[in-house]
């Protein structure tokens, strides 16, 4: 609806359309048209009027006619329309009534009654608008509540059969190693006792036997690892990331020295985690440092973390051989960084700390050049430590 509702009125008779004029225009916009015809120009623009008020006795078309075509249109079938008339018969008002008018006000006009009934009319007109556009509301926000509802349903779907994929991904990588210690064992017994007898060819062989077997049981104990995470991550508490830090730096230990590694970390600060599962993600990415370091220079890994809005970032840089991140997603399942030359893992250690980082609720990346190192960032959730 405008600020100012506006009423069109069609009327032969100047004096009444000047009465009404002066009626109206105080709290209406009111256009004035002489006939039928010029009345249905006006229906073919694309800004209806809120009323019209038709005189029923005109030359050329009659009001009575100019209704009927305008109930025939869809554009017009519901717009508000009260008959003026001087007949006296209560036939003329029951042929407007029946042909689809909303009123009839007879003449000469009484302006409080001519007032009243426009008010009512418009007013009905407002109250079916504004019925409409609730219902059309009402339609859309149970169609949005009908699609939450249905994409729910769908998310507990896929939540059970998540579930029930890593628990028969557990049992089944679980009951694999046992046949897998056989074959390594017997493989091993074999070239114990026969190991004089065989030739190269054939010791060759046994090695791969057992080689194969024991990267089976290595990638088993990462699926296991893997599939053991999401369900024993605990609720979250307020922990220390720089304890949880040194206790991974304190497991490697040993291949740190080996490594001759630098390894420096900033104040790490408190943040909300599962301490275990923080450890272990310090330890993979650290580990990983170590074991992708370049042949050519020190290995040095900085450790540190910057404060973000609700979140913590950690970065854990090192200077070693680095990769193309284009080539590869590392963060993928049994992805390993180099597959075929230099040093190699099962390609779950950072497939771990993508899940540990998501459960966490937060964001893992990594930015690399070959040889030039690595820098890997994550991001837990963290509000403000209270005092």
């Amino acid at each position: 609806m405008r600020a100012r509702p506006r009423i069109l009125v069609v009327d032969d008779q100047l004096d009444n359309c000047l009465v009404l004029e002066d009626l109206l225009s105080g709290s209406y916009e009111v256009e004035i048209v002489s006939d039928g015809l010029a009345a249905l120009t006006v229906m073919e623009r694309a800004s209806l009027p809120d009323l019209v008020l038709l005189d029923v006795v005109m030359p050329g078309l009659d009001g009575f006619e100019v209704c009927r075509r305008l109930r025939e249109q869809p554009t017009t079938r519901d717009l508000p329309l009260i008959f003026l008339s001087g007949l006296e018969s209560t036939r003329a008002e029951e042929r407007g009534l029946s042909l689809g008018a909303d009123d009839f006000i007879h003449k000469p006009f009484v302006a409080p009654l001519v007032l009243a009934r426009v008010r009512n009319v418009i007013g009905r007109r407002e109250s079916a608008i504004r019925e409409r556009q609730i219902a059309v509301i009402e339609a859309r926000l149970a169609e949005q509540e009908s699609n939450a509802a249905a994409m729910q349903a769908v998310i507990d779907r896929l939540t059970v059969m998540n579930t029930e994929l890593e628990r028969y991904a557990f049992v089944a990588a679980h009951d694999l190693r046992e046949p897998l210690r056989s074959v390594t064992s017997f493989a091993q017994l074999l070239e114990r006792h026969l190991g004089d007898e065989l030739d190269q060819t054939g010791r060759d062989y046994l090695r791969f036997v057992v080689d194969g077997a024991r990267r089976m049981h290595d990638l088993i104990g990462g699926l296991l690892a893997y599939s053991y995470i999401s369900s024993n991550v605990g609720p979250p508490t307020w922990v220390s990331s720089d304890a949880a830090c040194r206790a991974a730096i304190e497991n490697l230990d040993l291949i740190i020295r080996e490594s001759r590694a630098e390894i420096v970390i900033a104040d790490l600060p408190m943040v909300r985690a599962d301490e275990l599962p923080l450890l272990q993600l310090f330890q993979n990415l650290i580990g990983n440092a170590v074991k992708f370091r370049s042949a050519g220079r020190p290995l040095r890994v900085e450790i540190s973390a910057r404060r973000g809005v609700g979140e913590w970032e950690f970065s854990v840089a090192d200077n070693g051989i680095g990769f193309d991140p284009a080539e590869q997603d590392v963060f993928e399942l049994f992805r390993r960084v180099r597959p075929h030359d230099g040093p190699g893992g099962s390609g779950v250690g950072l497939a771990i700390c993508k899940r540990i980082v998501q459960t966490l609720g937060g964001r893992i990346a990594v930015e690399s050049r070959s040889g030039k190192g690595s820098v890997f960032t994550f991001t837990l959730p963290s509000p403000e430590q209270p005092e």
